[in-house]
């Protein structure tokens, strides 16, 4: 019996490996890895793209998404969101310079966290283009960043060295 049951089984097993040995299950080691890039158009779709979409495509997506919708309960949306669609141009300003932290509630979620500074990465230039986009995508309806607001703003807070809070950010500059 015990033999009639491991012949069976290694029969199986045969059978097994036979049937699904068909083109493309298993690869031969010699095989070629095949690249593909991007596409033209989706090469043409990146030049397209203006100094703010890039930079926040590279630097800010990651956490924010390329939608803006952000992380839910982890990282909050600027798609809609009150501090980068303010008339008051210095609060997204201040927070791209210096950072950003602890609890706010958007949308009914809770998020508590920090974004780090970015003043020692970005010029006055890349900010107001990075804001710019944020500013006037998704639904956004803030407007452009100029540099020197920018630049005034990196002036006047330029003694910073921690991110701000959302009660930090009410006040006045």
């Amino acid at each position: 019996m015990r033999i009639l049951t491991t012949a069976l089984c290694a029969g199986i097993l045969a059978l097994t490996l036979v049937a699904c040995n068909i083109r493309g299950f298993f690869i031969s080691q010699t095989d070629d890895p095949v690249w593909n890039g991007p596409s033209e158009e989706q090469s043409a779709g990146d030049q397209n793209q203006s100094l703010g979409a890039k930079l926040f495509n590279k630097n800010c997506a990651s956490c924010h998404q390329t939608t803006g919708k952000g992380i839910t309960g982890s990282i909050p949306p600027l798609a809609g969101s009150a501090l980068a669609n303010s008339e008051d141009v210095t609060k997204p300003i201040r927070i791209v310079l210096h950072g950003f932290r602890g609890a706010i509630v958007r949308n009914g979620v809770k998020y508590n966290g920090v974004m780090q500074p970015w003043h020692s990465v970005f010029t006055d230039e890349e900010i107001a283009a990075i804001l710019t986009h944020v500013r006037t995508s998704w639904g956004n309806t803030g407007g452009e960043v100029k540099p020197e607001d920018v630049a005034r703003v990196r002036e006047a807070t330029k003694s910073r060295t921690t991110q701000y809070t959302e009660a930090e950010l009410e006040q006045p500059l």
